[in-house]
C-alpha cells in the first residue's frame, strides 16, 4: 500500500494558514467572497501567507528525488510506502503515480493562489506607513510563482531546451481554462521576468530566511541559471548571494545545529513547521524507518566528514535519515530548508567548470572552501581538467545536499544514469539508464481528462 504522505504535509501547511469557520446565517450583503476578501493590506498579507504555505510542495521534491535516485533505499520498517516509485513503476494514474504527480497539483495550486491575489495588490487600502509593503508583497508573489514554474519544468519536462515541450503557462485564475503546454523557453521567459521584477520590488527589504527578499531571489536565480546552462549568469547570481555575507559557511556544532533547528546558519530560505514535517516521510515518530539512506550514500562520507553524523543516524543495517529528524519542538518537527549557502558554492564551482572558458582555479577554490568547512583536516585538491572538476562537484552535491531535493534532477540535467548498489536495490531496479523516459515524471491522468489541450509526456 502506498502512502502519499507529502500530500498530508501540504494539507497540514495549508490548514495552519487558514481560519476555522463557523456556520452562520448571513444576509446576502454579508456574503464573504473573493471580491470583498481583500480590503486591507493585512488581507493581502494573509493571501501571500497562503502562497507561502503552498510552497510546502517542495517536500514532494525531497521525497521523490530520494526515491527515484541513489541516495535512498526502502527502510526496515517499510510497508509499501514509496515502493512503486522506488522501483520505477510509476505511471500517470493516482494509484501508481501519486508520489510523482502530487507536485503537479501542488505547484499549480500555488500558482493559482498567486494569480488570485496579484490583482488585489493595487486595490487594497493601506496607511502611509504600510504603503511600502504593497510592492514588497507583489514581489514575493511573483517570485513564488516563478519558483513554482521552475519546479514544474524540473519535474515534468526534459533536460532544458527552449524549443522542447514545457508546461502550461497560466497567469490568471480561471477554473474553466484548458491551456496547452508552452515551450520550455516560453515558460523560462516568464520565470526570468517574474524574478527580475520581484527583485526590484523587494530590493529594499532586509534579509529574512522565511520570506522572499533580494538575496534569496538571487539564490533561486543562480539555481535556475545552472539548470538552463547559463553558466555566466549562474556565477553572477551565486556570487551575489555569497558576497552578501548574510549566511556564511559554518562548521562543527554550528553546522550540525542547523538540522535540529538550534540555529538557522547557512539557511537562505526555509518553511517553518509547527507539526510533523518532511522528517516524517522517512521515519515515524515511533521509530519505524520507511525510507533509509542508501548504503552508497553512507559509504560516500570519509573520515572526518561531519555531515555523516548530521545527516545519518543509526547503525549498520539499520540507518535512518537524521536530517529533519528532531528538534526541541518534537520528533520530525524540523523546518524545511529549501535553499542554503553551500548550494551557491557548488553552483558556482560547477558553472566555472562548464563555462565556455573554464576557470578551474576558481571552481576548485569554491569546492575546497565547502569541503574545508565539512571535513576535519581537509587538504585542498587541484584539478587539471574541467571534466574532473564537474565529477567532483556532482559527488559533493550528492553528499552535501542529500535529501534536500536535488540528486535525481542533478543526474537528469547532466545526462547521467541512476546507479544503485546491489545492497540498496534488487537488480531489476538498480539502474535507470541515462535519458530514460522516467527521468521526466508523468502528467497526471486526471489533468489529461479535464484539460483537452494537455498532452502526456512520452512513455506513459
Amino acid at each position: 500500500m502506498k502512502h502519499n504522505k507529502f500530500l498530508v504535509l501540504l494539507l497540514g501547511a495549508a490548514i495552519s494558514f487558514s481560519s476555522c469557520k463557523k456556520v452562520l446565517e448571513l444576509s446576502p450583503t454579508d456574503t464573504f467572497n473573493e471580491s470583498n476578501a481583500f480590503q486591507t493590506i493585512e488581507d493581502l498579507q494573509s493571501g501571500v501567507n497562503g502562497a507561502y504555505a503552498r510552497y510546502s510542495a517542495y517536500a514532494n521534491n525531497m521525497y521523490t528525488s530520494a526515491l527515484t535516485s541513489d541516495e535512498a533505499k526502502l527502510g526496515s520498517g517499510n510497508s509499501g510506502q514509496g515502493g512503486l516509485t522506488y522501483r520505477y513503476q510509476y505511471a500517470s494514474d493516482p494509484t501508481s503515480g501519486g508520489d510523482v504527480t502530487g507536485a503537479y497539483y501542488a505547484y499549480y495550486g500555488l500558482i493559482d493562489q498567486v494569480n488570485r491575489v496579484l490583482p488585489k495588490v493595487p486595490t487594497v487600502s493601506a496607511t502611509a506607513a504600510q504603503e511600502p509593503l504593497r510592492g514588497s508583497l507583489k514581489g514575493q508573489l511573483l517570485a513564488l510563482r516563478a519558483i513554482a514554474y521552475y519546479e514544474l519544468l524540473n519535474n515534468y519536462s526534459n533536460v532544458y531546451n527552449p524549443s522542447d515541450l514545457g508546461v502550461a503557462l497560466v497567469l490568471v485564475s480561471d477554473i474553466n481554462a484548458q491551456p496547452p503546454r508552452n515551450t520550455m523557453g516560453e515558460v523560462m521567459a516568464q520565470i526570468d521576468a517574474d524574478l527580475a521584477e520581484a527583485k526590484t520590488l523587494v530590493a529594499a527589504d532586509a534579509f529574512s530566511d522565511v520570506t522572499i527578499n533580494k538575496v534569496n531571489i538571487a539564490a533561486f536565480q543562480a539555481r535556475i541559471a545552472l539548470y538552463k546552462k547559463d553558466y555566466d549568469a549562474a556565477i553572477t547570481f551565486a556570487t551575489e548571494v555569497i558576497n552578501s555575507g548574510v549566511k556564511p559557511l559554518v562548521s562543527g556544532s554550528a553546522f550540525s545545529g542547523i538540522w535540529i533547528d538550534l540555529n538557522t546558519n547557512e539557511t537562505l530560505f526555509r518553511i517553518v513547521y509547527t507539526g510533523a514535517g518532511i522528517g516524517s516521510l522517512w521515519t515515524t515518530t515511533g521509530g519505524n524507518i520507511y525510507i533509509a539512506p542508501s548504503d552508497k550514500l553512507v559509504a560516500s562520507y570519509g573520515t572526518g566528514d561531519i555531515r555523516k553524523a548530521a545527516y545519518i543516524g543509526g547503525t549498520p543495517g539499520d540507518y535512518y535519515v537524521n536530517k529533519f529528524y528532531t528538534s526541541a519542538r518534537g520528533g520530525r518537527i524540523v523546518d524545511l530548508k529549501a535553499a542554503r549557502i553551500s548550494e551557491m558554492y557548488l553552483i558556482r564551482a560547477e558553472a566555472y567548470a562548464k563555462k565556455s572558458s573554464p576557470d578551474l582555479t576558481a571552481g576548485a577554490a569554491d569546492l575546497n572552501a565547502l569541503r574545508a568547512a565539512r571535513i576535519t583536516g581537509y587538504v585542498n585538491e587541484t584539478f587539471t581538467t574541467a571534466a574532473a572538476l564537474v565529477t567532483a562537484v556532482l559527488e559533493e552535491r550528492f553528499k552535501e545536499l542529500a535529501f534536500e531535493g536535488f540528486r535525481f534532477y542533478d543526474l537528469k540535467r547532466n545526462g547521467l544514469p541512476v546507479q544503485r548498489l546491489a545492497s540498496d536495490a534488487n537488480i531489476a531496479w538498480q539502474t535507470l539508464a541515462a535519458g530514460d523516459y522516467r527521468f521526466v515524471y508523468p502528467i497526471p491522468s486526471t489533468e489529461l481528462t479535464a484539460n483537452r489541450s494537455m498532452v502526456q509526456n512520452p512513455g506513459y
